[in-house]
């Protein structure tokens, strides 16, 4: 296993009281998988992304049973050796919104180069002409090395960011909603270039993203994220084929499909819970039409329900039924 999490803790500290933004969640990714994570804004996804790379403020202490990268405890690295050996070589983040990572005063190349340089005894020759090897991989030309990040488009900007994170073609790509704020026609040109990438570069992906269109097309494996918790995770095809998770059904009932053009949206109702506050019980219960007393009394265990499937709800004898009621928008909004 190349990366794996468990029971993986995280809390802000603050003085009006501490936030578990992310709570007992288990996560794994294997050699050459793409692992989609998604939940609403807020289910504590770009806090996991975080505390993985450690860009958390002081504020947050992490804490887990394991947090292992390629068998080396990442928990144990001094911050110097953790920035040294795995961030960007071993680890490299494409961050949300690259029009806000770049700086509109330099010249996009040069702060590649800046970046190579800083995580490497290297010419700026050579750093240069690894960009530029960097920009064919991605589909940019050479000679928008020099350009300006106002003179890309969005989904350019996006593939000059992905450019920085392969400079040391590191083991896993960690992607933080890549897709954000572009057209469907370039998201559609972006993952196709994502796809491209991951079988030329042969690195792992987790794909952080609340847009399950774009888990459902590019992940091998998806992992459903609540109120920092991970309440069903399974392969893609299965996942959307069947979930076990009302949530995960929820999720599905508010997303278009193709192949059912006629059918009507269903919006989950309520908002997430605060989690400065948060629910005794099933975090999704407030918000579940099929909550029972015992939903709010006690957090439900995770569970195997299949090979290589496992949800969090104390209902999963009654799935068939529920996925029979979910798909009716009475369940929903009574």
């Amino acid at each position: 296993m190349l990366l794996e999490a468990r029971n993986l803790r995280v809390t802000y500290r603050g003085s009006n009281g501490s936030v578990r933004a992310v709570d007992g969640l288990d996560l794994a990714i294997g050699e050459n998988e793409v692992f989609g994570l998604v939940g609403e804004s807020g289910c504590g996804k770009s806090t996991v992304v975080k505390a993985l790379l450690r860009l958390l403020p002081p504020t947050a202490v992490i804490e887990a049973d394991v947090l292992r990268f390629k068998d080396q405890d990442l928990l144990a690295l001094s911050p110097r050796r953790f920035r040294g050996e795995i961030l960007m070589r071993q680890i490299a983040l494409v961050p949300q919104s690259a029009q806000n990572s770049l700086n509109p005063v330099l010249r996009t190349g040069a702060q590649i180069v800046e970046a190579i340089r800083a995580h490497s005894r290297i010419t700026a020759a050579k750093a240069r002409e690894r960009v530029v090897e960097l920009f064919d991989i991605v589909g940019l030309q050479p000679e928008l090395v020099d350009r300006f990040p106002h003179e890309f488009s969005g989904g350019m900007r996006q593939r000059a960011m992905i450019a920085m994170s392969l400079a040391f073609e590191p083991a896993l790509l960690v992607m933080d909603e890549p897709t954000t704020g572009l057209d469907v026609l370039v998201q559609e040109r972006l993952l196709g270039r994502i796809r491209e990438i991951r079988a030329r570069v042969g690195s792992s992906i987790l794909l952080i993203t609340h847009d399950i269109g774009v888990i459902a097309e590019t992940a091998d494996r998806v992992g459903v994220m609540y109120a920092g918790q991970m309440v069903e995770c399974a392969p893609t095809p299965p996942l959307f084929a069947e979930p076990w998770h009302p949530y995960t059904l929820g999720l599905k009932n508010a997303f278009p499909s193709i192949l059912d053009l006629g059918r009507e949206l269903i919006s989950i109702p309520g908002s997430p819970p605060d989690l400065s506050n948060p629910p005794i019980g099933c975090g999704f219960g407030e918000r579940c039409p099929f909550a029972l007393d015992d939903c709010h009394r006690e957090r439900p265990a995770v569970v195997a329900v299949g090979p290589e499937r496992i949800s969090a709800c104390t209902r999963t004898a009654d799935i068939e039924q529920i996925r029979v009621a979910a798909a009716r928008k009475s369940t929903w909004h009574s």
